[in-house]
């Protein structure tokens, strides 16, 4: 007996999976990194951001999505990243621009300075 799905629907699924697996990972290395922080942060603003990261993986390659260190992120970037999520979703930036900025924004991450570094 044949199911109702197709080779594309399959497709399809898998990368919402995928997706959705790759934004969960960095939403919660990106908690991790902040701890108490991301307690300041509202769920709807939690929401943006892990749209805003979803849409920027799947304009990304994931080799390189592996490459960037969430657990580098501080307030202020998540904060840029939720602004430019509302941008999208209120019509102010088109979304091709804006997933490109965050994939700038992650691409330039790198570890904060510890006061040893800074001797």
């Amino acid at each position: 007996m044949k199911s109702g799905l197709n080779d594309e629907d399959i497709g399809i699924r898998t990368f919402q999976i995928r997706k959705e697996k790759a934004t969960e990972r960095a939403v919660e290395k990106t908690r991790y990194r902040l701890g108490k922080e991301w307690s300041s942060i509202s769920s709807n603003d939690i929401d943006i951001f892990s749209w805003a990261l979803g849409e920027t993986w799947a304009m990304m390659g994931f080799r390189e999505w592996d490459q960037i260190m969430f657990s580098f992120l501080d307030l202020s970037t998540v904060e840029r990243i939720i602004i430019i999520g509302k941008q999208v979703l209120n019509h102010k930036k088109l979304g091709t621009k804006a997933f490109h900025e965050i994939h700038e924004i992650l691409k330039s991450l790198e570890p904060p300075e510890t006061e040893e570094e800074e001797i």
